[in-house]
């Protein structure tokens, strides 16, 4: 039993790099390792680096330079299911020395036993299931030597052989290892791939992983592999830098994967594609569907009950439509974050025991059609759908939703910044907006009574009505008049101007006041509202006077 427990220390020991404390803690290691061992000579190369170090650091830098990270570091899966996937699990140790050159020699004979196996000759036929297996031990191998790119292209060749035996989960599986290694293929890893190359090795094999799972009927990965390799074009490029076209027509694409078109009720905001359950009379001209996605016409309700059947109701399912949507609104794409908001919305409805997260995400759903500007849009979808959830009603979020459309609909900034306020004893839905987003906390401070949101605020506040907009136009120009006559004639004169009286006399004020009536009668008759028949002291109102009685006897 004494020599379990020393065991266990030193096993625990050499996986977390030293005890933590305990009755094992004094217990010294037996692991001696001779100064003169190969391995230990041998120094680490950049390209034996492990793949987890890799991917951490890549990442890191990406976060740094304010560049999109690749798909499996922006998707990455909750910790409670980091045991889902044994690829993703952190090596623990490198092979370097001898040892990786035995590991390279094995893993070059595997490859040869593999070709070899899907050879074909007079006596035998391929053996795509044997090559698969050989294939998969040599990725195996590369992937203890640190070997990236070799480690990927096994990890295709077993995909491709698993596929053609219609193993379709541990194609999608290979197809899947294979994307992630493709990330790191690039010059900041060591690499030499092009950022170009590796986005579309990145997408193709998401796609074929994808394939893999939909013959599989996994709907729910179908998805998240689609969404995948949609980010895949994406990979590399600034943060609040508007996507390609056809990376926005990949991803939104894959929204429609999670939830078809028919259950989005902001289905009407998507910007490219066309709904795969809508009719082809209602495609664009160019077969596209551009500027508006899928028409309402074409959602019938036999399409609406198969999108039903379709939606993607798997856990964190929705989740990952709202990190699609937070990447649309840190690029300034409203109407593509609106679209992908609105599918979350809807799995999370069609749950039916969603609570905070549904009243969280109607909220997120105000925010941007305000920040798109659309107060009218924001408010119909409150009343007409959001209100119309009971639970709904006593919640955080629908009294700060509420004032947040009040204010925009009164244009009252006041009102507005109260709303949205964080001081604490002035804001009053301080709690409701805690439990957004950080993004979503950004966005809902760039709401403007008027407009799109725009991070810079105005710093002149413009009148309120038209009518103190037109006075204040016309005492401009009065001033500017002023001052062009009060100008002195001589330019070298430098006697200051005399400033007017506080108060003046009776007979200037009656002299300004006829001053001012002459004026606006010039005024008047430049326009041509004169009136003929008002003449002072003329003697043609009479006769005009009787003209106009009539006789009635």
């Amino acid at each position: 039993m004494a020599h379990y427990k020393k065991d266990a220390a030193s096993n625990r020991n050499a996986l977390f790099g030293g005890s933590s404390g305990g009755g094992s803690a004094a217990a010294p290691s037996r692991i001696n390792i001779k100064p003169s061992s190969a391995v230990a000579a041998a120094a680490p190369s950049a390209a034996a680096m492990p793949i987890s170090t890799a991917i951490n650091s890549s990442s890191s830098s990406n976060a740094d330079d304010g560049l999109t990270p690749g798909p499996s570091s922006l998707f990455s899966l909750p910790s409670s299911s980091r045991h889902s996937n044994s690829h993703s699990s952190p090596l623990l140790n490198q092979l370097t020395g001898s040892a990786k050159l035995t590991k390279l020699a094995e893993a070059e004979s595997h490859r040869a036993s593999a070709k070899k196996a899907m050879t074909s000759s007079f006596f035998s036929k391929p053996d795509p299931i044997s090559a698969a297996n050989y294939y998969k031990r040599a990725a195996e191998a590369y992937q203890q030597c640190g070997e990236v790119r070799l480690e990927k292209l096994h990890r295709i060749a077993c995909g491709d052989c698993q596929l053609g035996m219609e193993s379709y989960a541990t194609a999608a599986v290979e197809y899947s290892r294979a994307a992630e290694l493709a990330e790191l293929s690039g010059g900041e890893n060591g690499g030499e791939e092009s950022l170009e190359r590796r986005r579309k090795e990145c997408y193709k094999l998401h796609c074929d992983a994808a394939n893999a799972y939909a013959q599989k009927g996994e709907r729910g990965r179908y998805a998240e592999s689609l969404m995948k390799g949609a980010f895949g074009l994406v990979m590399g490029s600034k943060k609040n830098e508007k996507m390609e076209e056809r990376a926005t027509l990949a991803v939104e694409g894959a929204v429609e994967a999670f939830c078809g078109d028919p259950l989005n009720r902001m289905r009407d905001y998507r910007r490219t594609g066309v709904s795969m359950f809508a009719s082809t009379a209602n495609a664009g001209e160019d077969g596209h569907g551009h500027g508006g996605g899928s028409s309402s016409g074409a959602l019938d309700k036999a399409a609406y009950e198969l999108a039903k059947q379709q939606v993607v109701l798997d856990a964190y399912a929705h989740e990952t439509l709202f990190k699609v949507a937070h990447q649309f609104i840190s690029r300034r794409q409203y109407e593509s974050a609106l679209y992908a908001h609105g599918a979350g919305t809807a799995i999370l409805e069609l749950e039916g025991y969603a609570t905070v997260s549904l009243y969280r995400a109607y909220l997120s759903e105000t925010i941007l059609l305000l920040a798109m500007g659309d107060g009218v849009a924001a408010s119909h979808e409150f009343k007409n759908v959001h209100l119309q959830n009971t639970s709904y009603l006593s919640s955080r979020e629908c009294a700060l939703e509420e004032d947040l459309i009040r204010a925009v609909e009164s244009m009252d900034m006041e009102a507005l910044e109260l709303a949205r306020s964080k001081e604490s004893g002035v804001g009053q839905h301080r709690s409701a907006m805690a439990s957004l987003d950080p993004i979503m906390r950004e966005l809902i401070m760039e709401i403007r009574v008027s407009g799109r949101a725009k991070k810079e605020k105005m710093k002149n506040v413009l009148p309120a009505t038209a009518s103190e907009a037109a006075v204040a136009a016309a005492a401009a120009v009065s001033r500017e008049i002023r001052a062009k006559d009060e100008r002195p004639s001589s330019t070298t004169s430098t006697t200051p101007r005399r400033q007017p009286p506080s108060e003046l006399t009776e007979s200037a004020l009656v002299r300004d006041t006829d001053a001012g009536f002459e004026e606006m009668d010039d005024i008047m008759n430049q326009m041509g509202l004169n009136d003929d028949d008002d003449n002072v002291g003329g003697g043609g109102d009479d006769d005009d006077d009787d003209d106009d009685e009539f006789d009635l006897r």
